[in-house]
């Protein structure tokens, strides 16, 4: 200490310059545990970091210092920022991750720790590839994996990492399951406790499978870390000694066990300084926000605690909206943040989510036209999975530069999605799915017309599409452009099958990379972030690679499932990060804007069913009974909606001068319309009235910026064309290269057009000007070709016209699909299930029913039909005893193909249990069956319906009732309030049959539920308005997705859905 005061005394204070008075007494404490209050824009990293610089100035050594931050990026931040400020030399800087330190700690003591000196942790891909591949070592009769154990694996995996954050061994879990299953009180607690006592047997074999190959995952490193110190005190006085000081920043998000781990690290010397914000802390469990603060003062009385409230970020309007919104929170540490004046902040009501991605985009317009630059302009969403597709579009549609970011969507992204579609494809020939991306995507592009072909031939012949594909080669099927593309194709799959049996995954991922041309494709591309394709492109390699490593003995067969596991589980696989490649808006989760700071900020979707949204009880999150630490007062439902006001806070103070809050009226399906509590408090704190946005059906220039789009796509195809033709030594080349460049002057021409636009001026009063400057670029041939081209009249036209603007769908060089829709003289031939396809996605019923790509029946499509089959049977043989009921089952269920593993048996007990609730709800029940399986079919208008009712039954009275019997999740009756199905059945029987009836209900025959369906002329009206606007689009072939999380999670074509990609 001696040496720190003499030090201080004559040193010059570098570290100092710029501080305000409370930042200067956090940074020259003298020793001693500090705790820093710090509110959001206050300059605590700054503090932290200048804290260090101080120290190394006072004579601490630099590798002394110890600075743990709760990211990656943070960490790489801070020594940045530290190689600025520290002047004299250093051997190396301690800054790092907890998890970081950890696995350096324990390679540098692991004598001590008894490990290996070269441990490298393994990733959560890693462990639940693991886990898939001793799959049938484990027991699952207790949990559904749904045909696919993937996702229910890497649910697992995420499970125990929060029960280590909470220090739970499975020893621990095991205990209390036990417990559990000594004292069940009904069928639910019971089935409960078999689902926890086979969980903490899979947590052992989890556990289990990582010892014995001398591996940690990341919840170990810190445990294993913290055990070391614990029992070995001289370790624990060696790391001491090491590190003399230890800083923490974003101390409120740290968990348990990195908060015990902690404490030793510092018991030797108590030279701790810790930075938090409880309005910040978004991540720490369940919801414990101020706890850590609090706990640390607790732990350490003497601590000095310094409170930084002056924000240098954010203009005071800003911070008085965002003070508003967390106030509120429970326990909350009193502050108050001050700023500077200013600060604009804007209220917003959208009709849509259409209405509020245009607002987005029309204002990012018109800030980046007033000198913003892109990547000052950031919006907020809770989810970029579920709202960022919108918003993307809108930005699109105007030109604006847009990249997403943080949803560690790696899987989700175009060019990865292409490789794994190969890999897929190679690995089965029946993977349909896959091999259509292949088909449609470049380097073969075959049009949909032909994909068309090819999958109703694959159907016709049973054959996979890879045969197909060479089938239609020997017959007339395809367009000669699409034979040329087949061949294509077949030359580069049946070469990369031959080098798939053969090479190295690391080996075998380079060359098709290469072989399809996506590097290539990249490189000509026009896209914004083409260098972050190009980097994630390159991450394939890299995570072939590091398999190899841990499986050095597998081939490209065992990667592809290993990726294509891993793509399907949901777990987070984060982007290839790097230098963006141009300024561009930032679309991300407000939980990844953490840390940042834009000029301009959108937080969007605040309608009151997103934010807070409903409560919903996490129930395999970690047990009460196990918590090894206290929790503040108040339920899980009150911790909950605090987190969700800390996490708009974050969001909001974001912004430095501009900040937009806004909500779309019909986001949410089912739900009343209205904004969020936060949202009203954050206005009446600011007394500020609502902006209502309507959706344009075509905003200001959105017609140009569409033909822009399609014009820029087919001259990046002549160039690649024209440039082969060069090669060719033709005589009548140089009239290819005059159209080519006739074509990207008219390019030029609508680019012009759209700058003209902002400006106000039209179409017509802008072209003389935009042509006659574009004339005296050309050549006397390129101004022929430019006078006879139809271009402007079309453009005068649809500026005129707004039904005559184009969309990518709609782009005249691809052929009609007409010849593969189900038409019926005029009209259409639809069904129940086919109108329930297009209303909730209509490229989804393109696949299914235009394309029709084959697809195996997944375990719960067998497992219903199976049910449907046996109940049908059952009643029309007159009904019977209950074991005639069992042998119909027992009969079906072979005949169907089911096996012997954990989720078939789990199917069969499920389906002999629904079954004997069946038959004694039958036997009870006064309604006689009257009719099982009976078809109708009506016109409808021009079109016609067809169907089959599962049963009808007649009650006493003499009233019939439809029933459809389900085999999947009970729905309630709000949840059913736009189904047209049973409306459908209604009208159905009244038209074939003759037949009026009084009631319709499903039957979810799993657990024996029936929900009525709403039944009145009224509703038919509804359900035929519907019909004929479905049936209109299908015509249209207005085939635009519709993405949405519940959905597209279960979607058979998710690996061909743009939508389902970044």
């Amino acid at each position: 200490m001696a040496q720190l005061k003499s030090a201080r005394a004559t040193g010059e204070h570098l570290a100092l310059d710029g501080l305000n008075r409370s930042q200067q007494a956090a940074v020259t404490h003298p020793g001693g545990p500090l705790l820093v209050v710090a509110g959001a824009g206050t300059g605590k990293t700054r503090t932290l970091t200048s804290r260090f610089a101080w120290l190394v100035e006072q004579g601490v050594p630099a590798d002394s210092v110890l600075a743990l931050t709760f990211s990656s990026p943070a960490a790489s931040e801070m020594r940045e920022r530290l190689e600025v400020l520290l002047e004299d030399p250093y051997e190396e800087l301690h800054v790092s991750t907890f998890h970081s330190f950890c696995t350096r700690l324990l390679q540098d003591e692991a004598l001590e720790a008894g490990l290996d000196p070269f441990l490298s942790p393994v990733t959560p891909a890693d462990r639940l590839a693991l886990l898939l591949e001793r799959l049938d070592d484990l027991t699952l009769r207790h949990h559904e994996t749904r045909g696919n154990p993937a996702p229910l694996l890497a649910s697992f995996v995420s499970r125990i990492d929060r029960l280590k954050d909470e220090m739970v061994s499975a020893e621990d879990y095991a205990r209390y399951a036990e417990r559990l299953a000594g004292a069940p009180d009904d069928d639910a607690a019971r089935a409960h406790a078999e689902r926890d006592m086979e969980f903490a047997r899979l947590y052992a074999d989890h556990d289990r499978l990582l010892s014995e190959r001398g591996a940690l995952d990341f919840g170990d490193l810190i445990v294993r870390a913290f055990r070391l110190l614990h029992e070995c005190p001289h370790v624990r006085e060696r790391v001491g000694r090491r590190y003399r000081h230890v800083l923490v920043d974003e101390y409120q998000d740290t968990n348990f066990a990195q908060g015990m781990l902690l404490r030793l690290l510092v018991e030797e010397h108590r030279n701790v300084t810790v930075v938090g914000d409880d309005d910040q802390a978004i991540y720490r469990f369940r919801g414990a926000s101020q706890k850590n603060l609090v706990d640390f003062q607790r732990e350490f009385p003497d601590a000095e605690v310094v409170r930084l409230e002056r924000n240098y970020r954010s203009g005071r309007r800003i911070l008085q909206a965002a003070g508003a919104v967390v106030t509120p929170s429970p326990d909350r540490i009193e502050k108050k943040l001050g700023g500077a004046s200013g600060g604009r902040v804007r209220f917003w009501r959208c009709r849509s989510e259409r209405a509020q991605a245009q607002g987005v985009a029309a204002e990012a317009e018109q800030l980046i036209g007033g000198g913003v630059a892109p990547d000052e302009i950031c919006v907020l969403v809770r989810s970029v999975k579920n709202e960022g597709a919108v918003l993307a579009s809108a930005l699109e549609e105007r030109a604006v530069p847009a990249r997403t970011r943080g949803a560690a969507a790696y899987f989700q992204r175009g060019e990865v999605r292409d490789v794994l579609a190969w890999l897929r494809a190679l690995a089965d020939p029946g993977d349909s799915g896959a091999v259509v991306r292949a088909l449609s995507r470049p380097p073969v592009e075959l049009r949909s017309v032909d994909v068309a072909r090819l999958t109703q031939l694959a159907r016709r012949r049973k054959l996979d599409m890879p045969s197909a594909v060479a089938a239609a080669l020997e017959g007339p099927q395809l367009s000669e452009e699409g034979r040329d593309r087949a061949r294509v194709f077949l030359r580069l799959y049946r070469s990369a099958c031959t080098a798939f049996e053969d090479r190295r995954p690391d080996a075998f991922v380079l060359r098709l990379i290469e072989r399809i041309g996506l590097r290539r494709q990249q490189v000509f591309a026009t896209h914004a972030d083409t260098v972050e394709r190009l980097r994630n492109i390159a991450k394939l390699s890299e995570l072939a690679t590091a398999y190899m490593h841990r499986e050095p003995q597998a081939t490209a067969r065992d990667f592809t499932r290993y990726l294509a596991a891993v793509a399907e589980s949901g777990l987070r696989e984060e982007e290839a990060v790097g230098t963006p490649s141009a300024p561009a808006v930032q679309v991300m989760t407000m939980h990844a804007a953490k840390g940042l700071e834009f000029d301009h900020v959108f937080v969007v979707g605040l309608s009151a069913a997103r934010m807070p949204g409903p409560f919903r009880p996490q129930p395999d999150g970690v047990p009460d009974e196990l918590l090894k630490e206290s929790l503040p007062p108040g339920g899980a439902r009150e911790a909950a909606e605090g987190e969700m006001r800390r996490l708009l806070h974050v969001a909001m103070t974001r912004a430095r001068k501009g900040l937009v809050l806004a909500w779309a009226e019909s986001a949410t399906p089912g739900a009343t319309p209205r904004p969020s509590p936060f949202y009203e408090e954050a206005r009446a704190a600011l007394d500020m009235e609502e902006e209502v946005f309507e959706e344009e059906l075509f905003g200001p220039a959105e017609g140009l910026h569409s033909t822009f789009r399609i014009m820029r796509d087919e001259l990046l195809d002549t160039v690649a064309q024209v440039g082969g033709r060069l090669g060719e030594m033709r005589l009548d080349t140089y009239l290819d290269v005059d159209q080519a460049v006739s074509r990207y002057l008219e390019l030029i021409k609508v680019a012009a057009l759209i700058e003209r636009a902002k400006e106000g001026q039209s179409v017509d009063a802008a072209l003389p000007a935009v042509n006659e400057i574009l004339v005296q670029c050309a050549t006397p041939e390129q101004r022929e070709i430019l006078e006879q081209s139809a271009l402007d009249s079309w453009l005068r036209d649809a500026d005129r016209d707004p039904a005559r603007r184009p969309t990518t769908a709609q782009n005249g060089s691809e052929p009609s699909l007409d010849p593969f829709i189900p038409r019926r003289g005029r009209g259409l031939m639809l069904s129940a299930s086919d109108i329930d396809t297009y209303r909730i996605c209509p490229l989804k019923y393109k696949f299914a029913r235009v394309f029709r790509i084959p697809q195996e029946p997944t375990i719960h499509q067998r497992f219903g039909i199976v049910l449907h089959q046996v109940l049908e049977r059952f009643h029309s043989q007159g009904g019977g005893p209950l074991s005639a009921l069992m042998e119909l089952f027992e009969a079906s269920w072979r005949r169907s193909g089911f096996g012997d593993s954990d989720d078939e048996q789990q199917f069969r007990e499920r389906a002999v249990e629904a079954l004997e609730r069946y038959w004694r709800e039958d036997r009870e029940s006064e309604a006689e069956p009257v009719w099982f399986e009976r078809s109708f079919a009506f016109r409808l208008g021009p079109h016609l319906l067809r169907g089959r009712v599962d049963r009808v039954d007649r009650h006493p009275d003499g009233s019939y009732e439809l029933i459809d019997y389900k085999t999947g999740k009970a729905k309630t009756e709000e949840e059913l309030h736009e189904d047209v199905q049973l409306s459908l059945y209604q009208m159905g029987a009244r038209e074939s049959w003759r037949l009026e009836t009084s009631a319709q209900s499903y039957l979810y025959v799993l657990t024996g539920e029936k929900v009525p369906v709403a039944h009145s002329d009224q509703e038919l009206e509804r359900v035929k308005s519907t019909v004929a606007g479905i049936a209109g689009g299908i015509l249209k072939q207005d085939f635009e997705p519709k993405p949405s999380a519940e959905v597209c999670r279960l979607c058979d074509y998710r690996i061909i859905c743009p939508a389902a990609e970044k």
